[in-house]
């Protein structure tokens, strides 16, 4: 059994799959298992060209991604679910109320672990990984609540390179933090 991190947003061909992939070449855990899925997924398409392309630009390969649609069996099978956006995670909630503890945005979750310091064990230690989730869920409601918008991550779907590479740059920022909130390391990308 491995720690699993799901990333959500709406087609998986953008904000999800530059998130899984920013995350897995960050992470110097082999054992943490790292998907993506989506809540009205282009199944089977590859990585959007612009987000390839900002990808590419933080030295990570972009190919071999394949969009998926969210299922119940993939939610149910993952340890941390994050999403891009507030309504996504609401979809979420609403279909599975039960996964309110480890179901956030990407945003959220980094900014109610920011302060909870590495992680005391090895960090290949799933338990250790799901109660560092369980710190974060307890941070709801104690840490200051953020202006409106600042957990989103917007959808470059559609938009062109400029734009897809401002959202690049607001995942990158994001997974870093994501990171850190679960006390590993970050390894640093090229």
């Amino acid at each position: 059994m491995s720690f699993s991190v799901l990333f959500v947003c709406t087609g998986n061909i953008c904000r999800s799959p530059l998130s899984e992939r920013m995350f897995r070449a960050r992470i110097a855990v082999p054992t943490v298992h790292v998907s993506s899925a989506g809540t009205g997924a282009l199944v089977g398409y590859g990585i959007d060209g612009p987000s390839g392309l900002v990808l590419r630009e933080y030295g990570i390969d972009s190919e071999g991604h394949f969009a998926r649609a969210l299922t119940r069996e993939i939610v149910h099978a993952s340890d941390l679910i994050l999403s891009a956006e507030s309504t996504h995670r609401t979809i979420m909630l609403n279909a599975e109320p039960a996964l309110f503890r480890r179901t956030f945005t990407i945003r959220e979750f980094a900014r109610l672990g920011a302060g909870l310091g590495p992680i005391i064990g090895p960090p290949s230690d799933d338990d250790l990984l799901r109660e560092r989730v369980s710190r974060v869920s307890a941070q709801r409601g104690w840490v200051q609540p953020p202006d409106p918008g600042t957990d989103e991550i917007g959808d470059p779907y559609g938009a062109g390179l400029d734009f897809a590479r401002i959202i690049g740059n607001q995942i990158s920022d994001a997974i870093n933090g994501v990171i850190t909130a679960l006390g590993l390391s970050i390894v640093p990308h090229r």
